[in-house]
């Protein structure tokens, strides 16, 4: 975390005056970059921990997490979220196709939906994976 987090730091303030360069956010940029370099702050630490750090210098990490239990509950999580989103997509494609035109929903905020399904699915299957054991 020694480099990451200064390196993470910078990249997401470079990234928030980009934006606030580009005009991305309307009338006032200063505050548009803020909010960019807020927001970006953190996954841009976490992209160099990932890309930088090196997992055999930390002490206790799993020499193999490929291998690892959790990361088997994961693959086994996501695998059948999968097949939640297909049903439950199918199954809503197929109600909303006799749905008429004026109540018809947004597509953003159908896949905003998606998205969500996906999320509760795979943490419900991976909490109930790891009951499990």
């Amino acid at each position: 975390m020694g480099i990451a987090l200064p390196c993470g730091i910078m990249i997401g303030a470079l990234l928030g005056v980009l934006a606030a360069l580009l005009g991305v956010g309307g009338p006032n940029p200063v505050l548009v970059g803020a909010v960019f370099a807020v927001c970006l702050a953190a996954p841009s630490t976490m992209l160099v921990y990932l890309f930088v750090v090196d997992r055999s210098t930390m002490r206790g990490a799993a020499e193999r997490p490929e291998e690892s239990v959790e990361a088997g509950w994961y693959e086994k999580a996501a695998a059948g979220a999968l097949t939640d989103i297909v049903l439950v997509a199918g199954v809503t494609a197929t109600v909303l196709s006799f749905v008429p035109e004026k109540f018809a929903f947004e597509p953003g905020l159908l896949l905003a939906g998606v998205i969500t399904l996906a999320f509760v699915s795979v943490a419900a299957r991976y909490l109930l994976q790891r009951r499990r054991g």
